[in-house]
């Protein structure tokens, strides 16, 4: 699994702090990172770094972000009790 960027390597849980019409501000309540979103000329943000930033906002139950989902919402199955 590879380490998002906040501590302990889960993703970053980001809070919105200021929308404007050309660039969006957030910050992690995590590790206090801010991050700065550039939005293209119709005010969507189309970046793949935006997407790995807000993993856990598209983390689904199945597919490719399986893995993710289960560490970050269904931890007592991924335990393993010897």
């Amino acid at each position: 699994m590879r380490r998002h960027g906040c501590r302990f390597g889960l993703p970053h849980d980001l809070v919105q702090l200021h929308d404007g019409p050309g660039a969006k501000w957030e910050r992690c309540r995590t590790c206090s990172r801010t991050f700065r979103w550039a939005k293209g000329f119709k005010g969507r943000i189309d970046n793949p770094e935006y997407l790995k930033a807000h993993a856990r906002n598209f983390a689904q139950k199945g597919g490719a972000t399986n893995r993710l989902y289960m560490r970050l919402y269904e931890t007592a199955k991924c335990k393993i009790i010897l």
